[in-house]
């Protein structure tokens, strides 16, 4: 259930804020299969290829 996806954000966390800051992540097994401006796009252009429940979005953002 998704837990390849999440230990994968979580591993590579800090460099995907250095190289992804406010954008939004479509992560399927330990792959980034997409980066959008919103979450909104990112998940309508994710399920036009993969079921829902089959990646996740994440949104890597350095707190200030």
């Amino acid at each position: 259930m998704l837990f390849d996806e999440i230990g994968f954000y979580k591993k590579n966390k800090k460099e995907f804020i250095s190289l992804y800051d406010g954008k939004f992540l479509v992560i399927k097994g330990e792959q980034i299969i997409g980066v959008y401006d919103t979450r909104s796009r990112a998940y309508d252009e994710a399920v036009k290829l993969h079921a829902i429940g089959s990646f996740i979005i994440e949104h890597p953002v350095t707190l200030k």
